[in-house]
């Protein structure tokens, strides 16, 4: 009785020689694979090939050696079936708890950027802020003490500040307004409308409007124009409106011509400006140097809105905002500009930017 272990190419040439060394009674005890070669251990003692495998294989006259060749290669085939589809469900188990594990530490990150307090200086500040509003760095830079620590509610109180002429002694007394601005600003409309508002806040004069085509009479009625408060007669103090039709850049010389006949007139200019200008154009061709008094008025605010862009420019000046005017009545429609409002204005811009 003996147990041998035959190796071979494939099962066929094993079992060749497993029946040569044994016979045909041989018992099989095990099948593998050893380095790409089939290896099979057999018995011709059938109870010492029982205790090693409870199912032998016994080779008798149903199992030739093609037969029993082809069913070892299944069994060969089967073993290793179920390795592999062993270590694929390893495999697969272990992929699927990898991704678990990242999934978790995503909705960990998730939650601690959502719940991460950024530091202050990540935030927008205040110059950031004016900036995407529409405020010019040029502008900007005229504020020395507007920086991105100010709060920004102080910061666009200057700015409005800045833009609006507020009440004005000076242009309260005086005696002679001439209205002057580009064509198509809206000049004489507003030359119209400013007369009425005149009258309507001020009993105690008399508004008398020209414009400028006659020269001669215009100065003519300027040198005899009574700036006296009302005498005994009854006859008020005069006020002279003038729709000045030159262009801009005449404008210092009719002045000029103004005051030599009435010295001791109090003359006062408002540049006519339609909304809608770019801040561009209003630094070019708005930033004269006048010798009396100017004061802006931004005109047909009824066809769309004042821009910050234009709020921008005029901060500039030395000149300020004294007006505003829409509606095409010529009774109704001119207004002053009012600090809160315009306040407000840029909060409420400030606001839609950022939402």
């Amino acid at each position: 009785m003996a147990e041998i272990t035959v190796r071979a190419l494939d099962s066929a040439l094993a079992m060749e020689e497993i029946q040569k060394r044994l016979g045909d009674k041989a018992l099989i005890i095990s099948t593998k694979r050893v380095d790409g070669k089939i290896e099979i251990t057999a018995s011709d003692n059938e109870l010492e090939a029982l205790a090693k495998n409870a199912g032998p294989l016994v080779l008798g006259e149903a199992y030739r050696q093609d037969k029993f060749a082809a069913v070892l290669d299944q069994k060969v085939n089967e073993s290793q079936n179920v390795s592999s589809s062993q270590s694929f469900e390893d495999f697969y188990s272990n992929i699927n708890s990898k991704i678990s594990e990242v999934s978790d530490d995503f909705t960990r990150l998730k939650d601690w950027v959502s719940n991460y307090d950024f530091p202050e200086e990540n935030a927008l500040g205040t110059l950031d802020k004016l900036r995407m509003l529409g405020f010019q760095k040029a502008t900007l830079e005229k504020f020395n003490e507007i920086d991105n620590d100010l709060d920004i509610n102080i910061a666009l109180r200057k700015l409005a500040k800045s833009f609006v002429n507020g009440k004005c002694t000076h242009f309260d007394k005086t005696d002679i307004y001439v209205i002057s601005g580009q064509p198509n600003s809206g000049r004489t409309t507003f030359a119209n409308k400013f007369i009425n508002f005149q009258q309507s806040l001020d009993n105690n004069r008399d508004y008398v409007q020209f414009n400028d085509g006659n020269k001669r009479k215009l100065l003519s009625e300027i040198k005899n124009m009574r700036l006296e408060r009302s005498d005994e007669k009854g006859k008020k103090q005069q006020a002279i409106i003038i729709d000045a039709g030159v262009l801009e850049s005449e404008l210092d010389s009719l002045l000029s011509e103004i005051k030599s006949r009435r010295p001791e007139a109090i003359v006062s200019v408002i540049t006519t400006i339609q909304v809608g200008a770019s801040y561009e154009m209003i630094i070019k061709t708005r930033g004269l140097n006048l010798s009396e008094r100017q004061y802006f008025a931004f005109t047909k605010l009824d066809i769309c809105d004042l821009s910050v862009p234009e709020i921008s420019a005029i901060s500039e000046f030395p000149s300020k905002c004294m007006f505003f005017s829409g509606i095409d009545k010529v009774t109704d429609g001119a207004y002053f500009a009012k600090l809160d409002q315009v306040e407000s204005y840029l909060l409420k811009k400030l606001k839609e930017e950022i939402d």
